[in-house]
């Protein structure tokens, strides 16, 4: 994706960057407002992880690599929390992979 922005619409990396901030930022921001309608839970739509997590989860690693402010996402923070305190999320980060980019 960074990659198209910048090959064919001539985007920089700060104008790659911004764009992805802000639709991660919407993306997520829409997210905590669907799990506001839920009840109060450890995990979006019950007391297990599930498919909500596996695609919430990366999102909010590219949240932190673009810098989009997650103050507001308390349950979205809270999710988070849940699920890298489980052996399978933890060992799914992407730090953690053989190929993560070096700090």
């Amino acid at each position: 994706m960074l990659d198209y922005l910048k090959r064919e619409l001539g985007a920089d990396q700060s104008v790659a960057d911004a764009w992805c901030r802000h639709w991660i930022g919407e993306g997520l921001a829409a997210c905590e407002g669907l799990l506001a309608r839920e009840p109060e839970r450890d995990f979006a739509f019950g007391d297990t992880p599930g498919l909500a997590e596996i695609c919430l989860i990366p999102q909010l690693f590219s949240a932190d690599r673009f810098g989009v402010d997650t103050t507001g996402l308390a349950r979205l923070r809270r999710l988070r929390a849940a699920c890298e305190a489980l052996p399978a999320f933890a060992d799914a980060h992407p730090a953690r992979q053989p190929d993560t980019e070096a700090a």
